[in-house]
């Protein structure tokens, strides 16, 4: 009695043999997923709890133009104008 042949799909019905993965858009999973964005009410709740600027750094004079330029030119600076 011989054994009975062995079914050997080369070209299966889900495209190009290899496992699927419903997660991943390709065969391997190079680029990672994008960052979350925060909706406008989460950036609005953060900038609620930040100083305002005008007095934040009332305190030192003069001086106070270095972290007030370096806060107006960064995205999430100390303190909210």
């Amino acid at each position: 009695m011989t054994a009975p042949p062995l079914k050997l799909d080369l070209n299966p019905a889900r495209g190009n043999g290899l496992p699927s993965n419903p997660g991943s858009r390709g065969a391997l999973n190079l680029m990672p997923p994008p960052p979350e964005r925060k909706s406008k009410l989460a950036d609005d709740i953060q900038k609620a709890g930040k100083p305002d600027c005008r007095k934040a750094h009332a305190d030192m004079g003069v001086l106070a133009v270095i972290p007030l330029a370096q806060s107006a030119l960064s995205k999430d600076g100390d303190c909210k104008w």
